[in-house]
């Protein structure tokens, strides 16, 4: 007769849960590992059941969602409200949240700079000097022009100068409201990170490095894994790539627990080009796992 025994934790020990995935054979989970895969599937519901990018909500609102957490985070929050960030734009938390929010960015920036014609033709101008390295890399041509086509259109919206219906903060958000055309932009921006990563594979394997365990990964392995695939989060070596490859600053705020003694009560975290405030960096707001945009307080072009 065999005895089979069952190996509990001593008290006060942290086990981490095991990872379920399409692998997993279903009758070997336990309650609490149904009961977590339940509130899992209800939080990703409750994801798609939000915009893929949001009009633009007060700060406070967010503030509000901390209200009874950190006071290190309330305390990052006030300093932005004081400094004039007091716009938030939220970009669904599905995997593509930060690829949402630098599109918003990038054309809104456009929008609000003194020559919207002259802005949009020169991203314009970035995004062609990014078409070589996708084919260096031996993306097909036909389908990475097919989803580029969606950003150029509204790139050119601005460039050709008219009364175009996206030429405002409302129209934006619309544009990018509509699956196909936000997913195609999604899909072409992983490929211009991507065609970075593989090219400049020399400045970037040291930071290729698996999410999960932490291991090192080939630049094919990195870019087919975590940058290629749609819903796998950004992190710092893609969006140094995207920032490198449209010429491009982008400076994130960061909003965590640590206490910083400079004059800036919030950790900045900058990529790319320019990234002083007369650069006009894209600004986003980073909580763990989610990226939104935010902006100071401009009039509204709707």
């Amino acid at each position: 007769m065999s005895t089979q025994t069952e190996t509990r934790p001593s008290p006060g020990t942290d086990v981490q849960p095991r990872v379920i995935d399409e692998n997993t054979d279903l009758s070997t989970l336990t309650d609490q590992e149904i009961m977590r895969l339940m509130e899992g599937m209800d939080h990703q519901q409750e994801q798609l059941d939000k915009p893929l990018i949001s009009t633009p909500v007060p700060l406070s609102v967010i503030r509000q969602e901390y209200e009874k957490g950190s006071s290190m985070i309330l305390k990052k929050l006030d300093w932005l409200a004081q400094n004039g960030w007091d716009q938030v734009w939220r970009a669904r938390g599905d995997g593509d949240c930060f690829y949402r929010s630098f599109t918003l960015a990038y054309l809104v920036r456009i929008l609000h700079s003194s020559d919207p014609q002259l802005e949009a033709n020169i991203a314009y101008e970035a995004i062609q000097r990014a078409l070589p390295a996708m084919e260096e890399v031996n993306f097909q041509k036909d389908l990475y022009e097919e989803f580029l086509d969606p950003l150029l259109v509204l790139i050119r919206s601005f460039a050709e100068g008219g009364d175009d219906s996206t030429s405002t903060e409302y129209g934006i958000v619309q544009a990018l409201q509509d699956p196909e055309r936000s997913n195609c932009i999604v899909v072409a921006l992983r490929l211009i990170t991507s065609s970075y990563i593989r090219t400049h594979s020399e400045l970037f394997s040291p930071f290729l490095l698996s999410p999960t365990t932490f291991l090192p990964l080939s630049t094919d392995e990195f870019c087919k894994s975590e940058v290629e695939p749609c819903g796998k989060e950004a992190d710092h070596a893609q969006i140094m790539a995207l920032a490198e490859s449209l010429n491009i600053g982008i400076r994130i705020a960061y909003l965590d627990k640590s206490d910083l003694s400079t004059s800036d009560a919030i950790n900045w975290v900058e990529f790319g080009k320019d990234t002083t405030e007369q650069g006009r960096p894209l600004t986003l707001l980073y909580r763990p796992g989610h990226y939104d945009v935010v902006t100071k307080d401009v009039l509204p072009q709707i």
